[in-house]
């Protein structure tokens, strides 16, 4: 399950409801940082058919600079946030050194396949 495909953090709820009713397990994917990594985390904690989180690696580097207090982890395991909200906090200063130019979303079709 992806939160950036699915329509939030809500109708992912919905989702994993729905799936609980029928013993079906989820494992909810990040593919675009650690703000969706966070709702996932939350998502996660309140959902008794959870099985795996599905992420790249750990969310270090770029992905841990952005927040003011990176995700924790601990033997191959996220330690979910205790903080409000989704538990993360951007770091607004370190962002602003990378200002978005293109006009386009990373979710739209870039133009015609090859072929």
């Amino acid at each position: 399950m992806n939160l950036g495909r699915v329509g939030g953090l809500l109708e992912a709820k919905k989702i994993a409801g729905m799936a609980e009713v029928h013993h079906v397990q989820i494992a909810p994917h990040l593919y675009c940082g650690p703000i969706v990594g966070a709702a996932n985390v939350q998502l996660a904690t309140c959902s008794p058919n959870f099985l795996i989180q599905e992420s790249i690696e750990r969310w270090e580097g770029f992905h841990s600079d952005i927040l003011r207090k990176p995700m924790r982890w601990e033997e191959g395991y996220i330690i979910p946030p205790t903080e409000p909200g989704l538990g993360v906090e951007l770091n607004e200063d370190y962002i602003a050194r990378f200002p978005y130019t293109d006009k386009l979303l990373h979710l739209d079709m870039a133009g015609q396949p090859a072929g």
